[in-house]
């Protein structure tokens, strides 16, 4: 990030020293201290990617987190996908920010991408991320968009 103009005190980091539980409750708790008195943070802007398999942050398909609402930060430990623990935003933090962009390249995602986007009954996580009060917009290079209807 060293081209880009922002000071230190402008990131919020994650502690790798911590269990995930640790780390979640930390960085929840770091996020407070920029958003005081908030139900909700609500960031400015989100950016976004999504893996082949429709997952968002670490938000992965049919996974018990889809469904938490009381956490702004949550852990797992029991991710599909190396490494097992980690931490992540949740849905009602995604669906409270003024502007989500998804960025996706490659043909590996372009089956996701045309479920996300044309399938109005989407389960895939990606797809549970609507701004209740903001913007979506999505980028996608021809490989990701390659699936996608023509109309």
């Amino acid at each position: 990030m060293g081209q880009i103009p922002l000071q230190d005190e402008q990131i919020v980091r994650i502690n790798p020293n911590l269990s995930a539980a640790a780390a979640a409750s930390d960085y929840a708790g770091k996020i407070a201290q920029h958003f005081p008195n908030e139900e909700l943070p609500r960031f400015d802007m989100l950016l976004l990617g999504m893996g082949p398999d429709g997952h968002t942050c670490s938000l992965f398909p049919e996974h018990k987190l889809l469904q938490e609402q009381g956490l702004w930060v949550a852990s797992l430990t029991d991710s599909p996908k190396p490494p097992p623990s980690r931490i992540t935003l949740t849905l009602p933090v995604l669906n409270n920010c003024s502007s989500a962009v998804f960025v996706c390249t490659g043909s590996g995602k372009a089956e996701a991408v045309k479920d996300v986007l044309e399938n109005a009954k989407s389960r895939l996580p990606s797809a549970l991320v609507r701004p209740h009060s903001g913007e979506l917009h999505w980028v996608l290079d021809q490989s990701a968009a390659e699936k996608l209807s023509k109309t």
